[in-house]
């Protein structure tokens, strides 16, 4: 299985900005990724513009709210595979 749908060029891969390639390469490699992850190993800060930017590009992300130990919301992102 994949995660990227056949249709995606790499001339649109190519335009993502250097932060939202790093978020990808995760993204194909362990399927999910979460702010405190991207923070902690990539130090970005803000996963949700890179989350976004890779979406037009045309791939899917799902996103589910999850809750921290203290009751506090955050999103963790899943790449859709595709078959």
């Amino acid at each position: 299985m994949t995660y990227a749908p056949p249709w995606i060029s790499i001339v649109k891969e190519l335009t993502l900005k250097p932060q939202a390639k790093t978020i990808l390469r995760h993204l194909r490699k362990h399927g999910r990724i979460s702010p405190m992850q991207a923070l902690v190993v990539y130090a970005i800060a803000r996963l949700a513009p890179c989350i976004f930017d890779i979406r037009n590009v045309g791939y899917v992300v799902e996103t589910q709210i999850m809750h921290d130990a203290q009751g506090h919301k955050y999103a963790k992102y899943t790449m859709a595979k595709v078959n």
